[in-house]
């Protein structure tokens, strides 16, 4: 349908608006045009009157006959004629007893938003009128002229003029909405065309769609080809790092499984060894063993890792009794003995959080684990609700007293396999970002340094419970 491909293409709304934007410009400029035409037809009226009247100084007596003077008032096309110097009439032409003007109008005293609603008014009348105006001459301005006469040749020149006007903007609209849209065209719309067209492509196919070709243009058009060029490259290079990841996931997982039934076997030969009497063997016992547990826990984190995380299920838990949980866990040997530190909760009792009790048990026991290994002896856990009466968000905040962080290490703390000073896969946090974000929430590392480390995790309050 014509009003559907409108409605859809660009280029047809560039010029169509085009050209009303340039009909528009040309009403604006017709406007005073027609009412300095009416002002100007006037004046040459009064002109033409001020000359008629001086005929009279040149006959004898300054008499003139009624054939002459008929003459005269035709030649100016007025019905009479006065002229006045210092408040006295000197020359008349005509008669005006049985002259009644429909309308008097006087161009000394006349503004311009008046001229315009004069002319307009002019043009709309259909009937015919005799009016009068009077004005200075034009041929001295010490002279005042009076003209009375018809209305209708005025008017019908009026409409004369219009009509030139409206051809001569029709064409100048045409000529120029032409010029705009081809310019425009050529330097806006083709290029979008180009841009959309690569977008929506690229979108459908991504891996087989070529890149878009980087324009030269230093303009806006030229930087967003050139962003969109540099996005579907990094885009590109990203799906095929992603897929030979998903095939080296795969293989890890498989090699992870049967590594970690190697490690199985490895715990069971450690626990006959540890019953050894040998002195040899009870001083290598505790090497095989964090060997052995370190294996283990890259074993498990590597797979956790690789596995895509289940839906997020949450429901209200209370926070001070789900740490104090986790803490117990520790205690009772959730980290190695060399490893152990203590998890203290400091949440107030009636504190409730929405969150995935299993998923986020996963988040603490990271954070802890984590804060353990860097060689913290003691885990505070803070919790409370920020953002209002009713609080928005809940504020947990993970804080222990280790040696923290190296700046090194800071700005990809959150990536895997970056993000650890530990002989680990250093999946730890990147798992915990994984999880929080799933809960709808974000992770951040709030402070470190010599005193200990703090990470802050806000997580949606849902709503409020009464």
């Amino acid at each position: 349908m014509p009003f559907d491909a409108f409605t859809r293409s660009l280029s047809a709304r560039l010029l169509v608006l085009t050209i009303g934007f340039v009909m528009l410009a040309e009403v604006l400029i017709y406007t005073p045009s027609i009412a300095r035409f009416r002002e100007t037809y006037i004046e040459e009226k009064l002109a033409s009157a001020h000359l008629a009247a001086l005929t009279i100084d040149a006959a004898p007596d300054r008499m003139v006959t009624q054939d002459l003077e008929q003459a005269l008032l035709a030649h100016v096309g007025a019905h009479a004629i006065d002229l006045f110097k210092d408040g006295r009439m000197t020359h008349m032409l005509g008669s005006e007893d049985s002259l009644r003007p429909a309308d008097i109008f006087d161009l000394r005293e006349t503004m311009a938003f008046d001229l315009i609603l004069d002319a307009f008014a002019a043009m709309l009348r259909t009937e015919d009128r005799i009016i009068q105006a009077t004005g200075a001459s034009p041929k001295d301005a010490e002279v005042v002229v009076s003209v009375i006469f018809d209305e209708q040749p005025m008017r019908a020149e009026m409409i004369a003029f219009s009509e030139r006007i409206l051809a001569l903007s029709l064409v100048i609209s045409f000529i120029t909405a032409a010029l705009v849209f081809f310019t425009l065209r050529t330097m806006l719309v083709r290029p979008m065309q180009r841009i959309t067209g690569s977008m929506t492509a690229f979108r459908r196919d991504p891996e087989e769609t070529p890149v878009l070709p980087a324009s030269n243009r230093r303009d806006e058009i030229g930087t967003a080809m050139r962003e969109l060029a540099s996005m579907q490259t990094d885009l590109k290079a990203a799906l095929r790092q992603k897929t030979r990841l998903a095939t080296l996931g795969a293989t890890v997982s498989k090699v992870n499984h049967d590594l970690r039934n190697m490690l199985a076997t490895a715990s069971l030969v450690y626990d006959t060894l540890s019953r050894s009497e040998d002195p040899h063997v009870k001083r290598v016992v505790p090497t095989l063993y964090r060997t052995i547990d370190r294996a283990i826990t890259i074993c498990t984190q590597t797979l956790n890792f690789t596995q895509e995380h289940p839906p997020v299920s949450k429901a209200p838990v209370r926070l001070r009794a789900f740490v104090a949980e986790i803490a117990e866990e520790i205690d009772t040997g959730f980290f190695p003995a060399e490893r152990q530190a203590e998890l203290v909760p400091d949440i107030p009792d009636e504190l409730v959080a929405e969150i995935d009790r299993h998923q986020f048990h996963r988040v603490l026991a990271n954070l802890a684990r984590n804060a353990a290994e860097a060689g913290a002896a003691r885990i505070r856990v803070t919790a409370s609700h920020t953002g209002g009466p009713e609080g928005k968000m809940t504020e947990i905040l993970v804080e222990d007293d280790g040696p923290g962080l190296p700046e090194s290490i800071q700005l990809t703390l959150f990536r895997p396999f970056a993000g650890s000073t530990k002989a680990s896969t250093g999946l730890g946090l990147a798992i915990v970002k994984d999880l929080v974000q799933a809960h709808g929430g974000t992770v951040e590392l709030a402070r470190t340094g010599p005193q200990g480390s703090c990470f802050r995790i806000l997580l949606p309050a849902g709503k409020a419970r009464r």
